[in-house]
């Protein structure tokens, strides 16, 4: 019991400045002051008539949609790679698939900001989309190596037997068992991509602005509610994205 009231209380103080940014962003006031005085909705108004903020988020979409793909392929491959196979290095392949959760994400900027203008990948959308899954193939591979560990190699083996390919095998036998797992590193990988700033900023450009780059500069040049707004649309959007990766996981789990 102590437990868990000890658990709550820090997520409660975790979490509260969080959830401010809500009656923030329907304030009618122009400068940030809490609780407001009264409430409006001129500031999601603001943002979705504002062409740098609506071009920002739509761009960040498109990004993290793209990231959400190549990272889950790579990382799915990479994931089966060391789960059936033995080959020599493979500690050290385990430790480099891993890294750049280690790694500072600022030092990460810089080295992919070296590389990428040396290939002309800057201020590009390929290039947001190649480096942002660098920093979401990490978080694939380690949730579809949780969900290989429960699923039975033999199976693979068997449907092979029977005259099913390697990849028909992973299609029509693992694949399925591993869907919740699949799904939910598929929603992460998407979120770290929306979310991502840092390597952005190094990667982007005047053309490329993602939408955590216009909250950024915004928070720089002139403060106002609609950071709120956007903050409270980032908020929601996040979690509706967490429940559905849980309404999944269970679903899988009940389905096995």
């Amino acid at each position: 019991m102590w437990l868990r009231i000890v658990v709550g209380v820090l997520l409660v103080l975790m979490i509260a400045p969080i959830l401010v940014m809500i009656p923030l962003s329907f304030s009618s006031q122009v400068a940030f002051q809490f609780p407001p005085e009264s409430y409006s909705m001129q500031w999601y108004e603001n943002f979705w008539n504002n062409r740098q903020w609506t071009e920002g988020l739509w761009r960040s979409v498109v990004v993290a949609f793209f990231t959400a793909i190549v990272s889950l392929a790579l990382g799915t491959m990479a994931a089966l790679a060391v789960n059936r196979l033995t080959f020599p290095g493979k500690k050290i392949f385990l430790n480099l698939m891993v890294a750049p959760m280690v790694i500072p994400v600022i030092v990460v900027g810089i080295a992919m900001y070296h590389t990428f203008s040396a290939y002309k990948l800057t201020n590009s959308i390929p290039g947001l989309v190649l480096a942002h899954s660098i920093l979401a193939i990490p978080i694939v591979f380690v949730t579809i190596m949780a969900g290989l560990k429960g699923v039975d190699g033999n199976l693979e083996l068997a449907a092979q037997s029977l005259g099913s390919t390697p990849i028909g095998a992973f299609f029509k036998v693992t694949l399925p068992l591993i869907r919740s797992s699949v799904f939910t590193s598929a929603l992460f990988a998407f979120i770290t991509s929306l979310d991502e700033v840092v390597v952005s900023i190094f990667i982007a450009g005047s053309k490329t602005k993602t939408l955590p780059i216009v909250m950024w500069e915004n928070m720089r040049t002139q403060v106002d509610p609609t950071i709120a707004a956007v903050s409270t649309l980032l908020i929601v959007g996040t979690a509706v994205f967490l429940i559905l990766s849980q309404s999944v996981s269970k679903g899988g789990d009940a389905r096995s």
